[in-house]
């Protein structure tokens, strides 16, 4: 007796081809996934192009497509890492309290950015930038689209930095947290994290609560 024929319904449908820049995605997302691994497993120095095709699963070929250099590679990772970090602070921001301290709430989470063990391959990074020109330019020109996003995201969380100049500030409070972040690579955790954390979110906090200097009037102080 034959079988009953199936419905349209219960025939298994074919799978949908994925397009040219699906394809093209999908490499580009696994060589980035691939190269932070290994930044983060193993060093910048010891992260080979190969080594990083072979956990992509790319061939040379499509790689050279799509990153042309070890420095381009590398830089693209940590643009996406960068946007990660951002979507997740964000999230993280969104869920302070309203009658929290927002600054510390804010700060405290920045910190925890630092020594996550992905960022600190980045960091890495910087550092062999010094005797690497070409990964020194790539960085660079992340870092000024990056360095913008993070002025305009902070005076979104902390108002009251938009009525005063931000930039310095901000700036002396990442480079702060960076050599903090630099000596707990070399030295691991320490007590003293605390106390230095503790000292410049005061010395912030003061900043942003100082009135602010009114500008002197040019015929008064002729």
């Amino acid at each position: 007796m034959a079988s009953p024929a199936k419905s349209p319904v219960d025939r298994p449908r074919p799978s949908r081809r994925r397009t040219q820049a699906e394809r093209s995605a999908s490499t580009q997302s696994r060589l980035l996934d691939a190269t932070l691994g290994c930044l983060v497993e193993q060093g910048y120095a010891r992260t080979t192009i190969a080594e990083i095709e072979a956990r992509a699963g790319v061939s040379r070929g499509a790689r050279l497509h799509h990153f042309g250099t070890k420095a381009l590679l590398v830089t693209a990772a940590v643009d996406r890492l960068y946007q990660t970090i951002e979507q997740r602070y964000g999230e993280a921001m969104a869920r302070v309290a309203p009658d929290a301290d927002r600054f510390r709430a804010g700060f405290r989470l920045l910190w925890e950015t630092y020594v996550d063990p992905t960022h600190a391959a980045v960091l890495e990074l910087y550092v062999a930038a010094r005797t690497d020109p070409e990964l020194r330019e790539t960085l660079r020109e992340l870092s000024r689209s990056h360095h913008q996003l993070v002025r305009r995201r902070a005076n979104e969380y902390f108002p009251n930095l938009a009525n005063r100049d931000a930039s310095g500030l901000l700036e002396t409070l990442q480079a702060a947290l960076t050599g903090l972040a630099v000596r707990r690579m070399v030295f691991g955790e320490r007590v003293h994290d605390e106390q230095v954390l503790a000292l410049i979110e005061r010395m912030v906090k003061r900043t942003l609560e100082a009135p602010r200097s009114r500008p002197r009037n040019k015929e008064t102080s002729s």
